[in-house]
């Protein structure tokens, strides 16, 4: 039987009425997803006192020394989602030149959902901005 939400927005709204369903919400799913991701990879390694190495570093920690950076961002992004995303497998990124004036750096984010029978592929955009908010996109 397939939850539309996670057990943490169960437990947030539990008086929420939506049922349980015996197929797979893929909308609902994929919207979870990007929650969790916003979140995760919008936390600092060290703040969440229950997983000290949820999140990741400070963007501009990494991006110290860029452009050579690039490829342990990427490494530290998709650890921290094969660590912490487990609805996510087989995961990718890959960075996206830019046009943008801004200083941002933009990632694409590819993986298989574990939770579909079909193996369905998905992609998220991702932009650093100089700030180092991460903002994902589906």
């Amino acid at each position: 039987m397939y939850q539309q939400r996670t057990l943490f927005e169960r437990l947030r709204h539990p008086a929420d009425t939506r049922a349980h369903s015996l197929q797979e919400d893929t909308r609902a799913l994929l919207a979870s997803i990007l929650r969790n991701l916003d979140r995760m990879l919008n936390m600092r390694t060290g703040q969440a006192p229950a997983q000290m190495d949820f999140g990741i570093p400070p963007p501009n920690e990494i991006a110290a020394g860029y452009p050579e950076s690039i490829g342990q961002i990427q490494k530290i992004v998709r650890q921290c989602i094969e660590k912490y995303e487990p609805r996510l497998r087989n995961v990718q990124v890959m960075q996206i030149e830019s046009e943008d004036t801004r200083l941002v750096v933009r990632f694409q984010v590819s993986a298989r959902l574990a939770t579909t029978s079909d193996n369905r592929q998905i992609t998220f955009s991702t932009l650093i901005d100089p700030s180092g908010h991460i903002e994902m996109t589906a």
